[in-house]
Formats: C-alpha cells, sequence, structure tokens
C-alpha cells in the first residue's frame, strides 16, 4: 500500500494546533479560500480568495439586537421592543407603545451577535460558517480537516501500523479523531480519501 508507516512519529499537538487558518470553500466562486484567526482571535478573523479575491472581515459580521423592555410612562402597559440586525450599538432609540401609541425615547439594551452564513450540514470553520475544502464521505461518514497541515498530520496517522501515546499529560488531536478514521479496516479507503483532498490543492 502507498504511503504506509510502520511507527507515528507526530508531535503531540492539540487540535487548537490546526486551528489558525481554514481552508473554506469561497462564497463567491466556491473555489478554495482562506479565513484566518486574528490577533484578537475568532471576531478578528479575516476570509481571503486568491481566486476572485474577494475578502470579507469577521467584524464585519457582527450585529447588535436593541432591546427594550420596560412599562410605558404614559399607559403603564408593557413594552417589548426588539430590533435587530443592527450594525452599531446606539444609546438611544425611539419606540411607540403597542397600547397607547405614545412615542418616547428610551435607552436599549444592546445585544450582541455574530452573523454566518447559513447551515449547509456539511464541516464548517467556526469564524464564517463555511464548508471546509477537504472533506469527503468515507463509508458513510463525513471526513474533514481545517487545512492541508491537518490533513497531512492525519494521513501520517491513519498509515502508520504502530500507534503509541505521544503524551501523558494530555490527549493529542489524532488520539482524538473519531473510531472510524482509526479503525484499521478503514485504513486503505481513508488513505485513498485523503490522497483525493490532497489534488485539491491544484484547483
Amino acid at each position: 500500500m502507498p504511503h504506509e508507516n510502520t511507527r507515528y512519529t507526530g508531535l503531540p499537538t492539540h487540535r487548537s494546533f490546526y486551528m489558525k487558518a481554514f481552508v473554506v470553500e469561497c462564497p463567491k466562486c466556491k473555489k478554495d479560500a482562506v479565513a484566518t484567526v486574528g490577533p484578537l482571535g475568532q471576531e478578528d478573523g479575516k476570509l481571503r480568495c486568491n481566486h476572485c479575491l474577494f475578502s470579507e472581515q469577521a467584524v464585519d459580521l457582527i450585529r447588535f439586537k436593541l432591546i427594550v423592555k420596560r412599562y410605558c410612562d404614559n399607559c403603564g402597559k408593557e413594552i417589548d421592543a426588539v430590533i435587530p440586525n443592527q450594525k452599531e450599538a446606539v444609546q438611544e432609540i425611539t419606540v411607540s407603545c403597542p397600547h397607547c401609541r405614545m412615542t418616547r425615547t428610551y435607552k436599549p439594551k444592546n445585544e450582541k451577535y455574530r452573523t454566518m452564513y447559513p447551515e449547509t450540514g456539511q464541516a464548517t470553520d467556526p469564524i464564517f460558517n463555511l464548508p471546509l475544502w477537504l472533506q469527503a464521505d468515507v463509508r458513510g461518514n463525513l471526513f474533514w480537516a481545517y487545512n492541508f497541515e491537518h490533513l497531512h498530520e492525519i494521513k501520517d496517522y491513519v498509515s502508520s501500523k504502530l500507534r503509541e501515546r505521544q503524551s501523558a499529560s494530555f490527549t493529542t488531536m489524532v488520539e482524538k479523531l473519531p473510531h472510524f478514521i482509526k479503525d484499521a479496516k478503514n485504513r486503505e479507503a481513508m488513505i485513498k480519501a485523503i490522497e483525493r483532498l490532497e489534488l485539491k490543492r491544484a484547483l
């Protein structure tokens, strides 16, 4: 079998080690793009496609929900107003009472949240929720990798017959892989799937 190692010798890495850059499907041209985590974390992340030059920043996806929940100064009945999808936090908003129609200016609660691309049923990145570029069906199981470095490390582990524990202090990334990836009976199918994904680098 091609690419068959006797003993796995990879470094004892945690999954977070590979979560700095994600190869994803560009939402515009559907080719491979890269989503990277910024210095401040996922909220500071960026998306860049070298094919169509589309780019986006995670900060642009931040929205605020404005909430006013109180009793009307005029009629005493409850006001429960929610205004979603605002790009900025605000100090005051004008709201009409749904009972007496009296208009007043109130200080809302600004609830911050981050919008993402819609769910596709596929494995996605944690920044933009875009489909990962490196994913495939392996005997009815969804296999995926964050990036090519992640993919190659999994390939080295899968193709090794001897898999010794790499660290006594924590469970490594490869040791936490789903059972179907580590199952010896799936070794050949896994390597073939990974090698097909490796070819996607040239697309």
